[in-house]
């Protein structure tokens, strides 16, 4: 997913700034949340720079959307790259800090990092 995409967790998106990454508080009625409730099979990535910004421009609802869809979210890097990686994948840090403080539950901090994509893969892999 990408900004455009992203940018919709808020009911209220400046029509300038649709493929942007919109900053402040979550307005209630954003498209992103709304589909995800209709919808079963629709599932989000919130590794890139875009999911970040979604989730962290208003922490409280970050976490809060990150707890209710907790079985359709997913993370994850394309790269193997160790060093350094808080600084090149922002995400990695964010959710690092959601472990520490602990926000979510281990169960769904281990959806969002793995079990989800395991099970839609349909990988047999035990953690």
């Amino acid at each position: 997913h990408g900004p455009t995409f992203w940018a919709e967790i808020s009911g209220e998106v400046p029509r300038g700034n649709r493929s942007c990454y919109p900053s402040g508080p979550v307005a209630p009625g954003g498209a992103v949340p709304r589909l995800m409730r209709r919808y079963p099979n629709l599932w989000a990535d919130v590794s890139a720079g875009s999911g970040h910004t979604a989730l962290t421009r208003d922490p409280q609802f970050g976490i809060e959307f990150l707890d209710e869809f907790q079985g359709r979210l997913m993370f994850g890097t394309d790269s193997c790259r160790r060093s350094d990686v808080n600084d090149v994948y922002m995400t990695v840090s964010f959710m690092r800090d959601v472990r520490d403080n602990r926000e979510l539950s281990e169960e769904a901090l281990a959806k969002i990092e793995w079990r989800n994509a395991t099970e839609l893969l349909g990988l047999n892999v035990e953690g």
